[in-house]
Parts: C-alpha cells; sequence; structure tokens
C-alpha cells in the first residue's frame, strides 16, 4: 500500500482544525506503549467523497493520495491509506482529528468502512482466531455479506478472495518498520528499535467501527503474533500462546472449535478462489448465528435479571459475547496494568 502522506504532512494539514488532539498525536504517533503493536487503518468512502476533497486536496491531490493504490473495497469511492502509528490510542485520536477536519463521522458511520492493518502475518489458525475473536469481543454484533469483503484484489492481481482478514500486497507497498518490538532474551526484556520483519500485515475488514474494535484488534494482533514470533522472541508469546489456548477452549466449550479449520484467510491463489469464499461464508454464518442467537437469549428479562443480581461465571448466563470479551480484559489487564520497569533489563 502507498500511504496517503506521511504522518508529519497529514498532522500539519490537521492541525487548524483540531490542535490539542493533533500535538497529542505529535507526542504519540510513535510510541509503543506495553509492547503492544502499531496500528494502520484503512478508511473506504462508501458515500459523501466530497467531505474529503478539501483534505485530499491539501495533501496533494487524487494522484498523489489515491490513485497509487489499486487496493480498495469494490463498492468504495476511494481507499484513504493512513500512515501508521505507535497504538491503539494513537489511532483513535487520528481518526477523530479526521472528523474533525472532514465533519464525517469516522467511527459506527456506513458510509466510512474500517480497516484496521496490523504488522506481521498471521498463520492460518492465528489469523482464523483474530477474526473471531474480534467479532465476539466487538461492542457491535454485525451480520455481514460476503459482497462486504470484496475488494478490487479478490480476484485480480493478490487473489485474497472474499474474507474478513486479508494480508498485505507483499513487497509491493509501504511498509513502516519502525516501530519498537519487545523482545524477550536472558535478561529479561529488550526493546528494539524495529519490528523483527520488514513487510507483512494481517488485517481485519470491519466495515463501520469502533474505537473498542480497535483496541481489541490491536490487543488481538499483538498477543497471536508475539505467539508464532521466530524462536519465541517476541516478550508476549508464552502469554500469546496461552491466550490461543484459552480462546480455542471457549470455542470448544460452544462447540465451535470447528470454524477455527475454515480458510478464514487466503494464502494462496487456490485459497481466493470462489470455492473457498464459500468455506469461509458458512463458517461466518455459523458463527454470527450463533452470537445472534446468544445476544438474543440475554436480552430476555430473565436472563438479564439474573446476569445483574449477581457475578456471572464463566460458562454461565453471559455466553460466548461475555466469555470472549472477558476474556480479553484479562489479558489486556495483565499486559497494561504492570510497569514497564517490572519486565526486567531494557537497553
Amino acid at each position: 500500500m502507498a500511504f496517503a502522506a506521511s504522518i508529519e504532512c497529514l498532522l500539519e494539514t490537521l492541525h487548524p482544525c483540531a490542535p490539542a488532539k493533533v500535538e497529542a498525536l505529535a507526542r504519540e504517533k510513535r510510541r509503543v506503549a506495553h509492547g503492544l503493536l502499531s496500528v494502520g487503518l484503512k478508511l473506504h468512502c462508501l458515500r459523501d467523497a466530497a467531505r474529503f476533497g478539501p483534505l485530499i486536496d491539501a495533501l496533494g491531490g487524487e494522484g498523489r493520495v489515491l490513485d497509487r493504490n489499486v487496493f480498495k473495497r469494490s463498492e468504495a469511492k476511494f481507499c484513504l491509506v493512513l500512515p501508521p502509528v505507535g497504538s491503539a490510542r494513537a489511532a483513535v485520536l487520528l481518526l477523530e482529528c479526521l472528523g474533525k477536519y472532514t465533519g464525517c463521522r469516522m467511527f459506527n458511520n456506513p458510509d466510512i468502512q474500517l480497516q484496521v492493518c496490523s504488522p506481521g502475518r498471521l498463520q492460518r489458525r492465528n489469523a482464523a482466531l483474530h477474526a473471531i475473536g474480534f467479532y465476539l469481543s466487538s461492542d457491535t454484533l454485525r451480520l455481514y455479506a460476503l459482497d462486504d469483503f470484496a475488494t478490487t484484489v479478490s480476484a485480480e492481481y493478490y487473489h485474497r478472495g472474499k474474507r474478513l482478514v486479508i494480508y498485505d500486497a507483499g513487497l509491493n507497498g509501504d511498509f513502516d518498520a519502525s516501530f519498537a518490538w519487545w523482545a524477550r532474551t536472558a535478561r529479561g526484556l529488550t526493546i528494539r528499535p524495529s519490528l523483527p520483519f520488514l513487510s507483512g500485515r494481517t488485517d481485519i475488514m470491519v466495515g463501520p467501527g469502533s474505537e473498542a474494535d480497535i483496541y481489541n484488534i490491536n490487543l488481538l494482533a499483538t498477543l497471536l503474533v508475539h505467539a508464532q514470533s521466530s524462536d519465541r522472541d517476541g516478550y508476549w508469546s508464552s502469554l500469546g500462546e496461552l491466550f490461543a489456548k484459552d480462546l480455542s477452549t471457549v470455542l470448544d466449550r460452544h462447540l465451535l472449535a470447528g470454524l477455527l479449520e475454515a480458510p478464514w484467510i487466503s494464502v494462496s491463489d487456490i485459497d481466493g478462489s470462489a470455492a473457498h469464499d464459500q468455506q469461509f461464508l458458512s463458517a461466518l454464518q455459523e458463527l454470527m448465528a450463533y452470537a445472534a442467537a446468544e445476544a438474543e437469549r440475554l436480552a430476555q428479562p430473565d436472563v438479564a435479571a439474573r446476569g445483574s443480581a449477581s457475578h456471572q461465571e464463566t460458562n454461565g448466563c453471559g455466553g460466548i459475547l461475555h466469555e470472549v470479551q472477558e476474556l480479553l480484559a484479562t489479558y489486556r489487564a495483565i499486559i497494561t496494568t504492570i510497569p514497564e520497569q517490572s519486565h526486567g533489563a531494557c537497553p
């Protein structure tokens, strides 16, 4: 992907409309907290494209900002590729600044489809956990159709298929590896100045998304990328492996473990075929139906009363949505509540 502009140029453009937030973002843009991964964003604009006209002009015009990218959602007017930032908090700030500049609501807006990008290509099973974990932890219960994932590279160029989770374009694009990586050595924590890979991303095609979605995707990606890191180099590798096991256990308890075998991501031309799209859709539909039934059950007055009267057990009336949200909350607390100095030696 080709970024619409450098982060410095983008912040300079946005500053007059939201000076306080832009100044906060300028301080945060490269900061990596608690070893969580950096965050990239793509905005697929389905309608109200005119609202982005002044921003695109200020950044250099369509030829500079939009035309270098072959990738977008099939129904989108354009795809705006934002430069990555160091944290989910910075990503949320960036979207808030863009909303202020354009007058267009960035969160939970059906006209603005979010794609959240994480560095590192997840292996098949971890990509499935990433997609399922995102769906079940979201504060929005979505009903996707297969064409919601149709893009200009579904069949052409990279054969990515129609999937909720999608890889990058390989070497044909920009990749910013200049974000800190938390590694584990014999001395404890070692913070390296750049990511351990020079290319490769795993993205979630969120659709209309929320702040919570960005935070959840960032946590999920961090745990799963560290879990599969080479030679267990990632500082959170053991924690990530435990998380993957815990999430798999939740799915197994609800008889959904078989969903992990579906082709949630396309890793080859064959995987991107229409037949594999249908296999993915069948798994997604099963997940959506199960989650919708759980939500409907929880909406019943007697269930709601039991849930509010006492703390819900892990396998109690809260159901799978509550369980996955609680699971992420537990792992987020483990990662974020320990001061950096407590992790061991740093360079």
